[in-house]
């Protein structure tokens, strides 16, 4: 039995192709060169669908990445089996990457495209949207049309022809069919044109399997917070009966289990009135998945760092130390799955602990973790015993508002003038203040608000060193 379709799990890496001629691009909003591959890899898969379809928006612009041996811009595109490699924009035989066959699979798509836009079913599903939008008076009776062509600017050149179009109030809305072979030009060219002209897209499907899903219909799915509508003979007699526009909507709905994050996906009839619209992103969705996704992603988050801390406040500060290490081999690996390495023991390293310690002292306003009685002494030793880490304590303060605190237990300003000499080997990247990257990782994710900041100025450093 032939397979005609490859199916992947959203929450699964994407992959890329064995051996792309592509095999290096040019990340033009970072300057840095990488390795195309591993680029494909970094993303989730129903990430990289996403990113897929605003690379290709962007090709014609201002594009976001380019061939790493010619001037030519590169664009996402999938084998059969849902590996991906980059393609060129253009390509005229000069480059040795050669990414283009005679007839490749855009043009063989294009084709198709054109041949089913006339079949039966694509004009059975526009009948079952107009007869579903007329069944709706919050639909202007008279905006509703297929196949009328709309001018997207005052240009009369700069039209398109929607399948099915109208009114709601004064917003416009435009219905596209979404066919077996949708190509993914077709799909961003009508989400860019529609949202310049005001016009508000929605795909509608004859039918929906989620796990016999096409590529062409993840590049809709993904770019729509993961929600797909169908309108069928059901839904539109629904719509008839109700006098409202009723649609079968699919969607992912995620769940926690313990510290994993998984999905399901879920089906049932919504009213139009029920949707949330975005011009600008173009999305029409009933179930907001990606704000649920992360919703759940900062509780588990948060419950970690709550382990964390009470482990630590209960194994690392002065009278309170246990030598329970079986605890921390759960943390570590519960912070793996995250990508946040820390030392194999809680005292291990010095240096992870002085950091944790230091923070925690500049949030709280007092010392953690020493033996000392007041905050400026913590300053001091940081920064003759660990001058890596006098960025992030700074930082500390300045969250926790905890300055003023440093200010009164310095009255012959010594910490003021160490302070002071300490801003300007910052502001000259001085090597010896330069905060410890092999923690940084577990800084942004222990203490977001600070980490965001260090590494905010690494961001910076670096950029300098490059000009």
């Amino acid at each position: 039995m032939v397979q005609t379709n490859v199916t992947i799990d959203p929450l699964s890496p994407a992959s890329p192709v064995e051996k792309p001629e592509i095999e290096e691009v040019l990340d033009l909003t970072t300057g840095e060169y990488r390795s195309a591959t591993e680029l494909i890899r970094s993303f989730r898969y129903d990430h990289l669908i996403e990113e897929r379809g605003r690379v290709r928006s962007a090709l014609d612009s201002a594009p976001l990445y380019k061939c790493a041996l010619c001037p030519s811009a590169v664009y996402l595109v999938s084998s059969p089996e849902k590996r991906f490699f980059f393609r060129h924009r253009h390509e005229d035989g000069s480059c040795p990457a050669q990414t283009r066959s005679a007839l490749n699979q855009d043009d063989i798509l294009a084709r198709k495209y054109q041949g089913l836009r006339e079949s039966e079913p694509h004009k059975r599903i526009k009948e079952l949207i107009e007869r579903s939008l007329r069944a709706d008076p919050n639909f202007r009776a008279e905006s509703v049309v297929q196949e009328k062509r709309w001018y997207v600017s005052q240009d009369r050149a700069q039209w398109r022809q929607p399948d099915v179009q109208a009114l709601r109030g004064e917003q416009r809305f435009v219905f596209e069919a979404q066919l077996s072979t949708t190509f993914l030009d077709v799909v961003v060219g009508r989400r860019d044109d529609y949202r310049r002209g005001g016009a508000q897209l929605v795909w509608i499907m004859a039918g929906f399997e989620p796990n016999n899903r096409r590529l062409t219909t993840d590049d809709i799915l993904f770019s729509n917070n993961s929600n797909i509508f169908v309108v069928d003979e059901e839904t539109c007699a629904l719509s008839e009966t109700a006098g409202e526009f009723h649609l079968r909507c699919s969607y992912r709905e995620p769940y926690r289990e313990g510290d994993t994050l998984k999905e399901r996906w879920a089906e049932r009839v919504v009213r139009f009135s029920e949707l949330t619209t975005h011009l600008d992103t173009q999305r029409t969705f009933y179930f907001d998945f990606e704000s649920s996704e992360r919703e759940l992603w900062a509780a588990m988050d948060n419950e970690l760092r709550a382990d964390f801390f009470a482990f630590w406040t209960a194994s690392m500060t002065p009278h309170c130390a246990t030598t329970d290490v079986d605890p921390w081999r759960l943390l570590r690996r519960r912070l793996a799955a995250r990508n946040v390495p820390i030392p194999e023991r809680p005292d291990a390293d010095s240096n992870f602990s002085t950091m944790i310690h230091g923070v925690l002292s500049a949030l709280k306003g007092e010392p953690v973790g020493w033996q000392f009685k007041k905050l400026v002494q913590v300053a001091h030793h940081l920064a003759e015993m660990y001058p890596q880490h006098v960025l992030a304590f700074g930082h500390g303060l300045a969250v926790a508002g905890h300055q003023d605190a440093i200010e009164k237990q310095d009255p012959k300003g010594r910490w003021r003038e160490r302070s002071e000499k300490l801003k300007n080997r910052l502001r000259e990247a001085d090597a010896e203040l330069m905060p410890d990257r092999d923690w940084l990782p577990a800084l942004c994710f222990l203490f977001p608000d600070v980490g965001a900041r260090v590494a905010k100025f690494l961001a910076k450093a670096e950029m300098r060193n490059a000009a």
